[in-house]
């Protein structure tokens, strides 16, 4: 019998996280989050992330549906063109956003990675083309 290609045995990030705020590596701006949560429902290909952030004067929340075969995913509202893309990097999930404004444009990434046996998530992100481009690394603790 040969063995399973690692391709079929990617990770599932599955999961509630909850943000360890003390080992996260926050950008200014970013920094101002005090604590949030990711809820991923991971059934590949599909991805759908919801989060909630926490700050003392800007709580937000986001959350998105992609699926990890690479293929990019347009979305105009209000005359805002957003390009979006999720894509597997060996056993990390890449995640992409090009936003197109009239006057500029911004690009968002995150690489989701599950360490430690399945207990944390590291989500590496990237932020450029806004007045506060930025560099952080999130960490997220697995709940129950």
């Amino acid at each position: 019998m040969s063995a399973t290609p690692s391709s079929l045995r990617r990770p599932d990030f599955s999961a509630e996280w909850v943000l360890n705020r003390p080992a996260c590596t926050l950008s200014p701006g970013a920094d101002a989050v005090e604590s949030g949560f990711l809820r991923i429902a991971h059934r590949e290909p599909s991805f759908h992330c919801k989060g909630a952030f926490v700050t003392k004067s800007n709580p937000f929340e986001y959350e998105f549906v992609l699926l990890s075969d690479g293929r990019e995913v347009v979305t105009t509202d209000e005359g805002v063109q957003t390009s979006s893309r999720l894509q597997w990097d060996g056993d990390a999930l890449l995640v992409t956003w090009l936003t197109q404004h009239p006057d500029a444009e911004q690009l968002m990434s995150f690489r989701y990675d599950v360490i430690d046996r399945g207990r944390r998530l590291h989500a590496t992100e990237h932020l450029r083309g806004t007045d506060h481009d930025q560099d952080n690394v999130w960490v997220f603790e697995r709940t129950g």
